[in-house]
């Protein structure tokens, strides 16, 4: 038996090898599987996907016979990368709970102290049977193959392999679709099935890797083209329609006040008027939304994709939806757009952020915004383990604020609450010493107490200086985070679960607003509070005050829309009044 298995390595190393290789790609699909796809859709066939992954494992280590055999071992290349991926996707996964895309990959200059933080938090055990599997194919490549994987391999022996594989390929997607159109799953035709423009999980479930990734070639060339007649007319028509006309300034504290626009990272609503132990999480919050002057919607929808934070940047500052797949700031972040600074006309617009200004992109979409400033880690000399903590921030900004010339337009962006959560990296209180939840959901608890406190103070030091009554400070998270079913120990989240704040001080109103929004209606409400409907673009949302209950929170169309109006950079020649 042992002679035959020399015999067969010694004669045909190339197809053990190659059949080795396809064996270990079709594990990594497997785990991604058990670890991803499972969550994400229990009815899923280990046969259909078992075919569609060998498929995949074929088609992606097909370059294999086209290479020269002195070159063949650059094979490897597409293995690790392959492999980089799976881990890359386990690790997205277990955080946000999709696939990351292919354009996500080459934001180098995104990776943090938190993001590492972050990585090592979604690492599990069976990780590291795909580095197990990898060390494997290599040992005995090196044993076995390699040495004897030199011989030259005819024209006609690699036409059959490669003519096989595309073959192969071929039917299992076109079976695996023909039988879902026929049953009625999925998209309302076969062609559908690879086009739409749902969820990266969702499509790598439906159609496979190597699909995944031709349609995210085809989706980038498509946002780079320009606007076609019917775009346009496909975005007047929708202006005609659904667009905000109104100039009035109903609404609006008085004329000339700042605005104070705090991003409080990863506040999920539900903590607001939580105890543990009979201990507010959130006593300053739950304070100021009992006060008098205070708008407070505590059922905002988070409409955030895959750039996350700054999704919410974008939609606060701009009233444009985010891409549904990649993200806008790093994509698009030097295009020209309208923006609340801009509507702001005199106002001095800066920005305090708590991370390094390079990370997303986030000093050229500020400019793009219209902030004239943005003071992030470098300029406060805070820093701990690589990032500012909120208190540090806070007290810089009520410093520098003090001192700027008035009216004026600050953001800041806190950081303390961000994920992971699974050790306290902040002063320990009677919340994370309580035993009723995880260590990870006190940690978290703890991490909104301390943000909590410092957001208090950091009022309170506007108060002492004399701008907290000429200033409205709007409060507003970025996306959720821990979801309500978390703690209360459900496995799947519902919209309810998801939703994040907005709390908006010292405005002429009071309004506990009971019914639903979505982040894309806070910038045309900054807009009414502010005075600042002269303004011609009030963004797809619509303002607190004036939504109708039969407005949906979003739709199709809107995100067409936006998308149309970003990719293809609708406002670099649009002038706004």
């Amino acid at each position: 038996m042992n002679l035959s298995i020399k015999n067969i390595t010694n004669k045909h190393p190339e197809f053990c090898f190659f059949f080795m290789a396809v064996v270990v790609i079709i594990f990594q699909f497997f785990v991604l599987r058990h670890e991803v796809i499972l969550e994400y859709d229990n009815n899923n066939k280990v046969v259909t996907y078992g075919l569609r992954s060998l498929a995949d494992a074929i088609i992606l280590l097909m370059p294999y016979w086209v290479l020269p055999a002195k070159y063949r071992h650059w094979i490897w290349l597409i293995i690790i990368l392959f492999t980089v991926w799976t881990l890359s996707q386990l690790w997205y996964y277990r955080t946000y709970n999709d696939l990351m895309p292919f354009t996500s990959f080459t934001l180098f200059s995104n990776i943090s102290f938190l993001l590492i933080k972050s990585i090592k938090a979604s690492i599990h055990m069976i990780d590291w049977s795909i580095i197990i599997s990898l060390f494997l194919l290599l040992f005995c490549d090196i044993s076995f193959f390699c040495r004897n994987n030199k011989r030259i391999i005819k024209y006609k022996e690699r036409f059959i392999p490669i003519f096989l594989s595309i073959l192969f390929a071929a039917f299992v997607h076109f079976a695996n679709a023909s039988f879902f159109y026929i049953k009625g799953k999925g998209a309302n035709s076969i062609f559908e099935r690879y086009t739409n423009s749902l969820g990266y999980a969702y499509y790598f479930n439906m159609n496979g890797f190597v699909a995944l990734g031709i349609h995210s070639i085809i989706e980038t060339v498509w946002e780079n083209q320009e606007l076609t007649k019917k775009e346009m007319n496909q975005i007047k028509d929708y202006f005609k329609c659904h667009g905000n006309n109104y100039i009035d300034n109903t609404y609006s504290a008085s004329k000339g006040k700042n605005l104070i626009l705090i991003i409080i990272e990863s506040l999920n609503s539900w903590v607001i008027d939580f105890k543990i132990n009979n201990i507010e999480v959130t006593p300053f919050l739950n304070y100021i939304c009992s006060q008098d002057s205070t708008i407070v919607a505590l059922k905002v929808q988070p409409q955030v994709k895959d750039g996350r934070s700054s999704d919410a940047h974008f939609m606060y500052n701009t009233g444009i939806l985010p891409l549904k797949k990649g993200s806008i700031a790093t994509k698009y972040g030097d295009t020209t757009y309208p923006s609340l600074a801009k509507a702001l006309r005199g106002y001095k617009a800066v920005e305090f952020i708590c991370d390094d200004a390079k990370f997303w992109n986030q000093k050229v979409t500020a400019s793009s915004y219209g902030f004239e400033y943005i003071y992030d880690r470098n300029s406060m000399h805070y820093v701990d383990n690589g990032v500012v903590k909120d208190g540090d921030m806070f007290q810089f900004a009520s410093i520098f604020l003090e001192k700027e010339k008035q009216p004026f337009y600050a953001q800041l962006v806190t950081i303390s609450m961000h994920q992971p959560y699974n050790e306290l990296t902040l002063p320990a209180t009677k919340i994370s010493q309580c035993n009723k939840y995880s260590a990870e959901v006190r940690n978290y608890l703890e991490a909104v107490h301390y943000c909590d406190n410092a957001l208090s103070k950091f009022i309170q030091n506007l108060k002492s200086s004399g701008l907290y009554a000429h200033s409205v400070i709007a409060i507003i998270s970025d996306h959720n985070e821990m979801n309500k079913n978390i703690p209360e120990g459900r496995k799947r989240a519902t919209p309810n679960d998801k939703e994040i704040a907005m709390i908006v001080l010292n405005t002429p109103c009071t309004l506990k607003y009971q019914g639903k929004l979505g982040q894309i209606d806070i910038y045309p409400t900054l807009l009414d509070i502010m005075g600042a409907n002269d303004y011609s673009w009030k963004g797809l949302g619509r303002s607190i005050f004036r939504r109708k209950e039969e407005d949906k929170i979003e739709s199709e169309k809107m995100w067409n829309i936006s998308s149309l109006l970003t990719t293809k950079r609708y406002f670099n020649n649009y002038i706004f009044q």
